[in-house]
Parts: structure tokens; sequence; C-alpha cells
């Protein structure tokens, strides 16, 4: 970047742009939460929930002395967070670290871009980088995305040097590649696809000798990383795969075909194609993108960036959920597109077209961003509506219940968050004394139900906080209902309307026959019994 001056006018020029993209999302959303900090998903809450435990001694627990959970998928970012909780940014305020974090991340991005591209180009780096609304949805989201983009910027600019450092220091450069591969996996599972790119490029710069080595440095500790988190969860719940995964994943649901996964995969892809391509126009940035695969200084790097890109999309949309809550599982793949644009760009800079670079640039974000109101639209909705339902709902139970209180949910975020109570998540993402709701979930309540008759009556939930639309069995037969929430406008919820129930499962100890007359009946299989 040149001079000392330069490089830290343009560390407040990244800092200005961010704020003002993230300014742009923040401020109509926290007036519609009635000045609270605002968060468009209930799983942010569950980083939330990971991290306060964490913060108190129970590292990878959702709720603390419930025992372990693979639910976090983000285990660097709940620690992340953690270190948050415990400098004091507690309740509510942890969203304000959150957000010191999403910002300090994506400035992160765009001076670890800037360093990729020649210093002219650098410039436009900062608004290219935030002028997807779709992407900008998530960064400032409270989820990891934000941390994410910095750690793949990091990367990427540590790949560039396994081709450019001297031959003396190739070695370490593999190296630091392979620690921020480490990093990227611990951020999202999913950006082992990044790991193995980067990693075949740091082997192709080895021009005349064995690749191999470059290829162990620097995929290596992201493949352990990996195998660390698989095993983990293998000792603590005796299945490799995390909770989300075993929940989410098409291959995990039993009650689909192969045509019906074939179907849901192609939904994804033609979901992804339709939004993302046609009403953000990333199109445009694979334009731009492929002019740094025509020059022979980005070529390299940016084909790794586009197969990582593709790539990761494509293992993306195996999840079953991949379509929904505004697209974030695909944010990762936009982050790792506009870095490869902006090498587009750096290519073009210093092409005979050089003097067309910056007004393009400034033409493709402005045309972009123009189109941005939408996804601020949508973001304030989401925002009112996670902080009407779940968040009012947590506030709720903490006021009406008592503190040794268990809450059956089907959101494990903001409510175990605000409410402060021990709670059982009818989903299984949240761990609830090894007890395998995760294996019930996809097979539907009947199944849950078994898992919670095997419990104590003392472990039993003595409260219920569910969408009757989701479990209309469990809360119609084992519910009183005492309360409820009931937002409009509903885009982001399971439901309009959150239920809280005084629980009742005296039924599951008795002995005495239903009433009426029986005239058939299905057992649902006890997952339990099942794998014995």
């Amino acid at each position: 970047m040149g001079s000392t001056l330069a490089r830290r006018l343009h560390l407040a020029w990244c800092a200005l742009v961010a704020l003002a993209a993230a300014l742009a999302f923040w401020m109509p959303a926290k007036e519609a939460c009635g000045g609270e900090w605002p968060a468009p998903l209930d799983d942010v809450f569950i980083h939330f929930d990971f991290a306060r435990a964490a913060a108190s001694g129970h590292p990878f627990e959702w709720i603390a002395g419930q025992g372990y959970s693979s639910g976090e998928t983000s285990p660097l970012y709940g620690l992340v967070l953690a270190l948050g909780y415990l400098i004091g940014f507690r309740g509510y305020f942890m969203w304000v670290w959150a957000a010191f974090v999403a910002l300090s991340s994506v400035v992160v991005a765009m001076r670890s871009t800037a360093e990729l591209v020649a210093p002219r180009v650098a410039w436009v780096v900062p608004p290219v980088l935030v002028c997807v609304g779709l992407l900008d949805w998530s960064l400032w989201s409270g989820m990891e995305v934000a941390l994410s983009f910095a750690i793949l910027a990091r990367a990427a600019l540590a790949a560039r040097r396994t081709h450019t450092a001297p031959p003396t220091h190739r070695s370490s450069a593999q190296w630091a590649l392979g620690g921020w591969g480490a990093l990227l996996v611990w951020t999202r599972p999913e950006l082992a696809v990044v790991v193995a790119a980067f990693a075949v490029l740091a082997a192709r710069g080895v021009r005349a000798r064995s690749p191999w080595p470059a290829l162990l440095r620097a995929g290596l500790p992201g493949a352990l990383a990996t195998l660390a988190i698989l095993g983990l969860n293998y000792v603590m719940t005796g299945d490799a795969a995390s909770a989300g995964a075993r929940l989410k994943l098409l291959s995990s649901n039993p009650y689909l075909s192969d045509v019906d996964r074939a179907r849901e995969l192609t939904l994804n892809v033609f979901y992804l194609a339709y939004k993302p391509l046609r009403d953000e126009r990333v199109w445009l940035f694979f334009a731009v993108a492929s002019v740094g695969v025509l020059a022979k200084r980005t070529r390299d790097l940016t084909v790794a960036l586009m197969a990582s890109c593709l790539g990761y999309a494509a293992l993306v949309s195996w999840n079953g959920a991949a379509r929904y809550q505004n697209f974030r599982y695909y944010a990762p793949a936009l982050e790792v597109l506009l870095i490869a644009a902006c090498l587009g760009l750096d290519a073009l800079a210093r092409s005979r077209l050089r003097r067309l670079s910056s007004p393009l640039a400034i033409l493709v974000a402005f045309g972009v961003a123009i189109g941005m109101q939408p996804e601020i639209t949508h973001f304030t909705t989401a925002c009112a509506n996670i902080h009407g339902q779940q968040v009012e709902m947590g506030r709720r139970i903490s006021s009406r219940t008592k503190t040794n209180a268990i809450i059956l949910v089907g959101d494990a975020g903001a409510i175990p968050y605000f409410s402060g109570r021990n709670a059982i998540d009818a989903l299984g993402l949240g761990g609830y004394h090894r007890m395998p709701f995760i294996d019930a979930a996809p097979h539907g309540e009947a199944a849950t139900a078994e898992i919670l008759q095997r419990l104590s009556p003392a472990m039993r939930p003595t409260h219920l906080a569910l969408y009757p639309n989701w479990f209309s069995a469990i809360t119609s037969h084992f519910g009183r209902e005492i309360d409820h929430v009931t937002i409009e406008h509903n885009v982001i919820c399971g439901g309009p309307t959150k239920v809280l129930y005084e629980a009742d499962f005296s039924s599951m100890d008795g002995d005495a026959p239903p009433a009426g007359v029986v005239l058939d009946e299905l057992d649902v299989a006890d997952v339990i019994s099942e794998r014995a």
C-alpha cells in the first residue's frame, strides 16, 4: 500500500465503508426492535448460548451442566464470543461484542484483499466487498459469516505468498496457509473445500521439486482440525457428524428416497441461481473475476477461488435448509467470489485497459448496491420477528417460571438465552445429558415423546415453548396453555404464534388404559432400543 500515511488512510476508508454498510442494516432494525440490538435469526442466540456456557467453564455445551453438544458448528466463533462474555458483554450486550467482531472482521477482510491487488485498485476493494445485499444480510446478522470473511481473505493472502515468497521462506508460508485453513474449518466445516483448493494451489507453486510436502503443509492442519472435531463428536455422542448435519443434510433424512434427494438438491441449486444471480446481479462478479483467469499474475489464485466458490455452493446445496433463512448458508461462497472479483479488477488495472478498472469497479458496486433496499427491509422485518417472538417469550418465561424450570423448545437460541432456564431442544441441536433427541427428531413427535418418557420425572420439561403447528401432538396431549406471543408479517420464524404451556407428563408413567375404544395404534420406534 505504499507509505505509512497511505496505509492509515486506507484503513480509515475500510472502517468507514464497513461501518456505513453495517449501519444501513442495523439502524432501521434497531428501531424496529424498540431500540435494542437486532438479530435476524434465532441461531445467533444459539452461538450466544454456547459462548455463555464456555465462558462459565463448560465448553462445547449448549447450556452449562447439560453435557456435550455437537450443535455448535462454528466452535471458533463460539470461543470468540465467549471472550466477550468474560470481558463483560452479557445479556443483550453480547450483541454489541458480536457487532464489534463483525466490523473488525470485515475491515480485516478488506485490508487483506487490498494487499492482493495494485494500490489504485485497493481503494475500490472496500465498497466491492460490501455491495451485495444478500451477503451483507448475513455479515451483519451476528452469525459467524463476518469472521469467516476475515479468515478467508487472510488465507487467500497466505496462498498468494506460497508462490511469491523467496524459496527459503516457502515452507513457512505453506505452514502459515495451513494454519489459516485450520481456522477456516473451525469457523465453518464446509470451508474444507476452500482449504483443499488452496492446498493444491500451494503445491502448484513448487516447480522443480515434489509437490507432496507443500500439499501436506498447506492441507494437513485443516484436515487435522476437521478430524479433531469429528473425533470429539464421536467420543462424546457416538456419531462423528455434528447435530446440524444429522438433522439437515439430505442424506440424513430417512424418509427421502434418492429421487426426493435429487429433487431437493435441484431446488436448492435452482433457487441459488434465481435469487443471488438474478435478483442480486452476482453474475457481474463472475464476469469480472473471469478477467483474473486470463492474466498470468492472478490466474492460479483466481482459479482456486472460483473452484472454491463453486465447490462450496455445491456442497452446501446438500443441506436441506440451504435455500431458507435468506441463503445464509451460501454466504461464504459469495465472500470467495468477491475476493476473486477484486483479483479480476487487479488484472484489468495492469492491462492496457487499466483506466477502466476503477470506473468499472465503481459502476459494478453501485449497480449492485442500488438493489440493497429489499435486503435491508427483509433484515429489519426478520429482526422485529425474532425480537417480538423469541426474545419476548424468553423474557416472559424468566418472569413466569421458577428458576428450576425446564423448558422444551423447538428454537434453541433466544428462549434459553433470555429465560436463563435449563432447556431441552426437541430438534436435538442442543445437548441434554447425552439423550439422542437428534436421532428422534427426524422421525417426528412420537419418537421425541418416547425419549421424554425415558427421562426421570425430575428431568422432564416443566413447560413447553413450542409452535402448535409444529408440535400439535405433544402440545395437545401434554400441555396446558398459559401464555402466547403472536407477531405480524412473519418472514423468519417457524410460525406466527409461539405458545407457552405448562407441561404434564404424568400420563407417561400411568398404567390406566386410554379413554374410549382403541381401534388401532401405530408405534414409532424408540431410537434407543432401535440402536440396541
